[in-house]
């Protein structure tokens, strides 16, 4: 069964792969330079997307430290009261079952010229080899909240397929996954 670690540790993914880089988006009414403390939404910043399973209760815990780390070397300060802070940050995490599929043309016979050497025929359109593999697809978003306007400032989000290595260190991945998308907060590079 699918868990927050599991789909957090997808992302740790993102940085050695191409195909599934950090998307962000944000307001560009919003002055980020003005921003020198933050907080968490609540007590329980984390969502789940619908579908997803109920997962570790250490997930939460573990995004909200990497979070801090992030956030503090960039120069932001933690204040406990989200309505004191210039902006709140929130997570959502998902997953999806997906299934890849890649299909090769059979080699039928080989082919040797004179001397001995060729390459195979191929067969026509029946012959395919075809590899079906089902993997689960997780997703990160870190959304910041602009506590003065009321409004969403800013959305990171990451997505990534799950390996055994992410299983198999929670925390790390963890980290790896929100630095990816805080890499890019705030737009601009307007850190304090």
């Amino acid at each position: 069964m699918r868990n927050y670690l599991t789909i957090l540790m997808t992302v740790l993914y993102l940085g050695a792969c191409s195909s599934n880089p950090v998307t962000t988006d944000f307001d560009n009414t919003v002055d980020f330079s003005g921003y020198k403390t933050y907080a968490f939404i609540s007590d329980s910043p984390l969502m789940r997307a619908p579908d997803t399973p109920p997962g570790s209760p250490l997930l939460q815990g573990r995004l909200m430290n990497a979070t801090d780390a992030v956030l503090t070397a960039k120069g932001f300060n933690k204040v406990d009261d989200p309505e004191t802070a210039d902006f709140t940050v929130a997570f959502t995490v998902g997953a999806r079952d997906k299934v890849q599929v890649n299909s090769y043309p059979e080699p039928y016979r080989p082919y040797y010229g004179a001397w001995g050497w060729g390459a195979p025929y191929y067969a026509g359109v029946g012959s395919q080899s075809v590899d079906v593999r089902q993997y689960t697809e997780g997703t990160l978003a870190i959304d910041v909240f602009d506590v003065a306007e009321h409004k969403p400032a800013w959305h990171g989000v990451a997505r990534a397929r799950i390996t055994d290595k992410m299983r198999e260190n929670p925390t790390e991945a963890v980290n790896t996954a929100v630095n990816e998308v805080l890499l890019q907060f705030p737009p601009g590079g307007t850190a304090p």
